[in-house]
């Protein structure tokens, strides 16, 4: 019999969708304009050395903003031209209840992270010394 080690991804420390959300408002919220697949770019980059890389999922990204549009914290708008053989791609732009929305709740959220964090750093602490 082999031993194994698993490591498991921390899904219920970290809500994906959650995370997804208010990096997409923070980005807004400075005045740029943001498409699916930048999001994906940008969190496949940051997370490609880490030992435990976060789960990156397109569909959740573009299911987040279908929901950020849905309820007005962002809108969108289509670039591209068919005509010249250009893809088209989808850009969102933040609107007032989003920069309102993202306001009033980063810091509670940065808060239950930082919470987080400091329970796993306790963890560890505990294993091992």
């Amino acid at each position: 019999m082999t031993n194994r080690t698993r490591m498991v991804a921390p899904r219920n420390v970290i809500n994906a969708k959650q995370l997804y959300t208010f990096y997409i408002l923070k980005e807004l919220s400075k005045g740029q304009e943001i498409f699916g697949n930048k999001v994906l770019e940008t969190f496949k980059n940051a997370f490609s050395t880490s030992a435990l890389p976060f789960p990156v999922s397109s569909s959740t990204i573009y299911d987040t903003l279908y929901d950020l549009e849905q309820k007005g914290y962002v809108t969108s708008y289509w670039v591209g031209d068919e005509f010249i053989n250009k893809r088209s791609k989808k850009m969102y732009r933040i609107t007032d209840a989003g920069k309102e929305y993202h306001k009033l709740h980063i810091a509670n959220y940065v808060d239950a992270l930082n919470k987080n964090k400091s329970v796993i750093d306790m963890l560890i602490k505990m294993l091992t010394k």
